[in-house]
């Protein structure tokens, strides 16, 4: 006992010789300054290091080999340390991703997570970026065969809902599977183990099956460009804060390299000036050609609901110039069965040459810009978008619409021109002899004062035809909404242009039958009630059409939403 007791003293006169370098707290008790001095000579013996053949190292080949299992290790390697803290790294998604990916969701636009990292690492990430990460969510794009992945067990599935859902390993076999199982691969919205090769891919796989593609990506990253070029629209977003300053017509570097370089500094060398500006410059440059595929490009400090304005307003613009071209083709159609139905009765066409330039040069195109400036609708950003595909497939419906919301205005048209023909025409006593004057001669060798009185009646045929138009464009502002759901009048463009068109038609009528004999006194008052006053009562029938199509439009909705937020496949687990 005594021998030990002075091995132990012993022992402490040594630790303290070698503690008295130290400053250790004199508040500290005699067996805690003991402790810490045992623990010091533990792991600052000379003989322990210099004894290795390592370099230095604290465990060396031969002293892994001694541990059984990894968790061994970690007790030994932990043993006698103070536990201090805990630094972790992970990415940190912008703040309002969660909130833009679920306004997506809203607007029927799904968002797609394309990660390198393993099933695990990328359904974590995608949880924080508000993705759904149960059943039928990920997918792994990497075969099983990559080198990249070895440690992979069977086809990769960790999950239990992932194996039982027999979803698809590898890019080669997203195409197969569409075609013999289900299409969930087109409805998931995270996919793993990318490679800049598969992401094309998968994106040509959704243009196939009639998506719109819109890549979003960094514009630092060199393998996004041809990303970017495989999609339909592509959006570079500056990674770093600022990055592109001199881009954009900044001159500090510059004029501050000016000032080194005059004032004899070795421009080369100074951080301050010369590399900080070239970083920038090669960021700039490099963002620039990443970014040619881009025709947008975000800073790092805009937020992503700027996108969403974006696809507001393009909505809102593709919905107006698809009524614009209605129009058009309307008019147009319009147009045709006017003069063929005039000569089919054995009269001259209802309109000439140049009459029917001047509709369609400028009164349609007026009357479709104004609809261009249509207000939004409130409800545009819960619409769901269509595919891009199977255009014709309800060709014959919108047909049938645009026959029967054009069919009055093509009557009242004839009915003004024959009516008006009638009274202008001093040898005509009723309408039944119309055919039979124009049908025994040349309608072009008529005499002067026959022709003025065609001439007129042409004119009232157009004057009447352009008002039609206009009306039928004030129920053309939204494709489902009836006038009474929106007053055309709340578009003051469309007001402009038709009270434009109107006015020019008016001064083009009055240029045409100014020098001319024709008697326009003699027209009856009831072909200015038809002009005037038919359009106005038709109307309603315009109404009646677009709550039809409502009927149709309202459903197709229903089963897109339906199909959108449905994830079931043919193994999918319950």
């Amino acid at each position: 006992g005594k021998d030990a007791g002075r091995s132990d003293a012993d022992e402490g006169d040594a630790l303290a010789d070698q503690g008295s370098v130290v400053d250790l707290p004199e508040h500290l008790t005699e067996a805690a300054r003991l402790g810490l001095l045992r623990a010091k000579s533990k792991f600052s013996q000379p003989a322990a290091v210099s004894d290795r053949d390592d370099g230095g190292l604290d465990y060396t080949s031969s002293d892994l080999r001694q541990f059984a299992t990894e968790q061994a290790f970690l007790r030994d390697a932990v043993t006698e340390q103070i536990f201090l803290g805990l630094v972790t790294f992970a990415y940190d998604p912008k703040v309002d991703v969660c909130d833009f990916v679920e306004d997506l969701s809203i607007a029927g636009i799904r968002f797609v997570y394309f990660s390198k990292a393993k099933g695990r690492q990328s359904k974590s990430f995608a949880e924080r970026l508000g993705l759904e990460t149960d059943w039928n969510t990920c997918i792994l794009l990497s075969s099983v065969a990559d080198s990249s992945y070895d440690d992979i067990v069977d086809d990769g599935y960790v999950e239990d809902h992932d194996i039982k859902a027999q979803l698809p390993r590898g890019i080669e076999s997203i195409r197969s599977h569409l075609k013999e199982v289900d299409d969930i691969p087109l409805q998931i919205s995270l996919f793993a183990e990318c490679t800049p090769d598969s992401t094309r891919e998968m994106i040509n796989i959704f243009q196939e099956n009639g998506d719109i593609v819109c890549c979003i990506g960094s514009a630092l990253k060199d393998a996004n460009t041809l990303t970017f070029a495989a999609a339909d629209l592509a959006v570079g977003i500056e990674p770093i804060p600022h990055f592109n300053w001199i881009a954009h017509g900044s001159t500090q570097v510059a004029e501050a390299t000016r000032s080194a370089a005059l004032s004899g500094h070795d421009v080369a060398n100074d951080g301050s000036i010369s590399t900080s500006g070239a970083l920038v410059t090669q960021y700039a440059l490099g963002a620039a050609l990443t970014c040619i595929p881009c025709p947008l490009f975000l800073q790092h400090d805009t937020s992503l609901y700027t996108l969403m304005q974006v696809i507001s307003e393009a909505r809102r613009l593709v919905g107006c110039i698809q009524q614009s071209a209605a129009l058009l083709v309307a008019s147009c159609l319009a147009l045709v069965l006017i003069n063929l139905i005039s000569t089919l009765c054995l009269l001259p066409p209802a309109l000439t040459g140049f009459m029917l330039l001047w509709v369609l040069w400028i009164v349609v195109p007026l009357l479709g810009t104004a609809l261009l400036f249509v207000p939004h609708d409130e409800n545009i950003m819960s619409t769901m978008p269509l595919k891009n595909q199977d255009h014709v497939s309800d060709m014959s419906r919108f047909a049938v619409y645009a026959l029967i919301r054009m069919l009055p205005p093509i009557v009242l048209t004839i009915l003004v021109y024959v009516t008006a023909l009638e009274k202008l025409l001093a040898d005509v006593a009723h309408l039944g002899r119309l055919a039979s004057v124009f049908g025994r001669a040349d309608w072009l060798a008529l005499d002067s004062e026959q022709q003025w009185a065609l001439l007129a009646a042409q004119t009232f045929a157009m004057v009447a035809f352009v008002f039609h138009v206009v009306c039928v464009s004030s129920t053309l502002m939204y494709r489902t909404r009836s006038c009474l759901e929106f007053v055309p009048f709340r578009n003051i463009a469309w007001i402009v242009a038709s009270a434009l068109c109107l006015l020019l038609t008016f001064v083009f009528a009055a240029l045409l039958l100014a020098f001319g004999e024709a008697h326009i006194g003699r027209v009856a008052w009831y072909t200015y009630l038809i002009a005037f006053a038919g359009p106005l009562a038709l109307l309603p029938l315009q109404d009646m059409c677009k709550l039809h199509d409502k009927k149709r439009w309202t459903r197709l909705q229903k089963l897109a939403k339906l199909e959108f937020k449905t994830k079931l496949g043919q193994h999918s687990p319950l």
